[in-house]
Parts: C-alpha cells; sequence; structure tokens
C-alpha cells in the first residue's frame, strides 16, 4: 500500500525534538558505559526511544519491533512490514527495516535483526541488551533461539539498565505534563465514584465507573484495577474487581491506574463503609504520618533507602505490620526504578515522578489502610501532584 508524503508523522504523540533528545542523551550513556549499541525490543523502550505506538504488542506469535540504537549515528527500527505504516505516522526513526513474512519458519524476524547489528555494530560489539532491574523484552522463544547463539559468538553482550534508566528514570518537561494530566483526570475520576459507593454496589461497578470517568475525561482506559473489600478479599492483593456486592464495615481499597499513549499513574485510597471508629482514625492517622515522612525525604540527593526507612519508623512506632517497600517511580510502566525500599541506595534526582504507598494492615482485624500519591522531585524538594483529601479516612454511611 502506498503511503502519501503528507501522513508522515500524522499521528506522534511528542515533538521531534523530545525524541531526539531522549536518543542523543542515551548515546551519551551509552559511551560511558562502552557500549557499541543497544538492541530493544521491550515495549516501553521501543516506545520511549522511537515514538513507535502500536496496539499490536498483545501478539505473542512475533516480536512486533526492536529498535537498534547505536552509540552514534541514526537509530534503526525493526518491524513487520504491515505495520511500516503505522511507523511512518507515530516514529520519529526515518530508517526502518522490515520483514514481511513475520510468520515464516525458519524466523524470518531473525534474519532481519541480526544483519541489523551487523550493519551498526562492527566487529565484535559490545551490545546493551534488556537484562537488569525492571527489564523484560518482549520475545517469542523461537525468535530468541534463532537470534542469541549468533549474537553471543559475534558479540559481547551487556547490561543496558543504567543507559535504560538513566534516561526514562528522570522525567522529561512534557513527560512530567502528561503524567500531571493523568494524575488529575484519575482524582476527578476517583472523587466522583467516591459519591456513589455504598452498600449493595459491588467491585466491578466501582471499577467499571472510575475507567468510564477516566475516559470521559481523556484517558484510554485503565492501567489497572485493583479493587476489593471486606475480609473474604482483603488478602487477595492485585486481584481484579468481583460482582461482591460491598457491605456495612468493609474497608474499601481502590488502587488503579489511567493510561495515555503508554503513560501510567497508580494511586490507592480506602473508603469505609460505616462510621469509623477510634482505631479506624488511629491507624490512617498512621498510615497518613507514614507517607508524610516519606514524601519530605524525596529530594534530590537522598538515597531512595531514606524515605522507606522515615516511613517505617512511623509505623515501628505505631506497633503496625512494617512493609518490605514504600513506592516506587511511575511512567511508561506502573513500577519503574527507583524503588523506595531498604536495598536502593541509588539517590534520588530531580526529574523523577514517583508513588508514595504506605499500606498498612491492622492486625485486630479492621482491614487495609491504603494510601497511595504521586509526587515528583524538583530541585527544590518534593512536589505533590495528587490532589485527593486525605487528612481523615474516608468513610460513607452504611
Amino acid at each position: 500500500m502506498a503511503i502519501d508524503p503528507a501522513y508522515r508523522l500524522r499521528w506522534a504523540d511528542f515533538p521531534a525534538a523530545e525524541h531526539q533528545a531522549r536518543v542523543a542523551k542515551a548515546q551519551r550513556l551509552m559511551a560511558d558505559q562502552g557500549l557499541d549499541l543497544m538492541v530493544l525490543l521491550q515495549k516501553e523502550n521501543v516506545e520511549y526511544f522511537s515514538g513507535f505506538l502500536t496496539n499490536h504488542w498483545d501478539s505473542k506469535a512475533f516480536p512486533t519491533a526492536a529498535v537498534v540504537l547505536p552509540a552514534a549515528g541514526e537509530p534503526i527500527l525493526v518491524l513487520p512490514g504491515f505495520l511500516a505504516g503505522t511507523a511512518f505516522a507515530t516514529s520519529y526513526f526515518d530508517q526502518l527495516r522490515t520483514f514481511d513474512e513475520p510468520h515464516a519458519k525458519p524466523r524470518e524476524f531473525a534474519d532481519v535483526l541480526i544483519s541489523t547489528v551487523r550493519e551498526l555494530g562492527g566487529a565484535k560489539p559490545r551490545i546493551g541488551w534488556e537484562r537488569g532491574d525492571s527489564l523484560a523484552p518482549r520475545w517469542n522463544y523461537d525468535d530468541w533461539l534463532a537470534i542469541m547463539p549468533t549474537l553471543v559468538g559475534e558479540a559481547e553482550i551487556l547490561s543496558a539498565a543504567a543507559v535504560i534508566w538513566g534516561c526514562r528514570a528522570i522525567k522529561t518537561p512534557l513527560e512530567l505534563d502528561r503524567l500531571t494530566w493523568l494524575t488529575e483526570l484519575t482524582d476527578q475520576a476517583l472523587l466522583e465514584t467516591f459519591a456513589d459507593i455504598a452498600p449493595g454496589v459491588t467491585e466491578f461497578e466501582v471499577g467499571t465507573r472510575i475507567a468510564q470517568r477516566m475516559m470521559d475525561r481523556g484517558a484510554e482506559g485503565t492501567q489497572f484495577r485493583n479493587i476489593r473489600a471486606g475480609h473474604d478479599r482483603y488478602h487477595c492483593s492485585d486481584s481484579n474487581p468481583t460482582q461482591r456486592p460491598l457491605a456495612k464495615g468493609d474497608m474499601l481499597v481502590i488502587d488503579v491506574g489511567a493510561q495515555f499513549n503508554g503513560y501510567c499513574t497508580d494511586v490507592a485510597y480506602t473508603v469505609l463503609l460505616g462510621e469509623p471508629t477510634a482505631r479506624h482514625r488511629e491507624v490512617w492517622e498512621v498510615t497518613a504520618r507514614a507517607q508524610d515522612a516519606a514524601v519530605a525525604l524525596c529530594r534530590p540527593g537522598v538515597p531512595a533507602t531514606e524515605p522507606f526507612r522515615a516511613a517505617v519508623k512511623v509505623i515501628e512506632e505505631s506497633g503496625l505490620p512494617t512493609l518490605d517497600m514504600i513506592g516506587h517511580s511511575i511512567g511508561l510502566d506502573p513500577h519503574e526504578p527507583p524503588i523506595l525500599d531498604a536495598y536502593n541506595t541509588a539517590p534520588l534526582q530531580a526529574g523523577m515522578f514517583l508513588s508514595v504507598e504506605p499500606w498498612l494492615y491492622d492486625p485486630t482485624g479492621l482491614g487495609i489502610f491504603a494510601l497511595e500519591e504521586h509526587i515528583f522531585v524538583s530541585d527544590d524538594g518534593p512536589v505533590t501532584v495528587s490532589r485527593v483529601p486525605r487528612d481523615e479516612l474516608r468513610w460513607v454511611p452504611a
């Protein structure tokens, strides 16, 4: 099919300068790491550097796309020929390498990727691979078997994690605008839906109303809907909402994220059905203080362990069970480095967009107290982006 040149970049998400700056930063970091090129197959990394947007990633028959990004020069997007028009309309990469028979055996994708690596890498290149923290390239195992023995024999395979997260962890101004807008529409959808919560309404109905309200405000949909209530459901971590009706005494956990062109939110709140007791108020107060203590230390140069330790200190002093993490970065993935836990000593940096989330479980039987909100780290310290009121435990008459 002939493509009208007028359609070039018609449906691109960000301006050309955004992706050009991302590639340039990656190439500087690659030089620091001694990498000759990177091979990227993970959806989020392909999107981040190339701008290529497609909904084909759920297909597992063959890789949707790969980026081969050299330490100098122009990167190349490898993809099946039928997606070339989508790349033409969304990706700023001028060079494409296509394979026209993605289902062929032997795997045609393997031949194209290997030839592209040879073209850009030269003899015995040092290749940065998606190996390490929070990286998982999209492979069909048959493609992996067709490619890796050849590359291992011809190249040195190293981790590209320092380059990838050196770019993606620090959000650009356009990314911060996108994430702030998504947080605002998430907040609005939640505040409207809080008014619908009552005994007899199901978890599924709550999730559906949140999703619809997010989309009414411009989101593509939800990244996830972790919604559960009651003692028969508290233990079901990260589960989809069910047809279980809400009842008096339930603590309704709402942990949701909106999504637009890959970027997502991740916030959580608790709503009590019925008037809170003194113990409810006490545990919620500990939850909010733990979050405040963590947020206060989300400053440039502070090791990621310090916000974690500050929150844990508040929780330990209350006698409640402690946590193994209290937050994470967010962007194209709902969980990105840095993770705020006991192990990550890397310093926080200005431009990081974080989800801070002390979740407390009351062992006396009240339930789960969830609080997860967005901040970004500025040069002057933390800036809270979430705007849902949380000074007191939210509750509805039951």
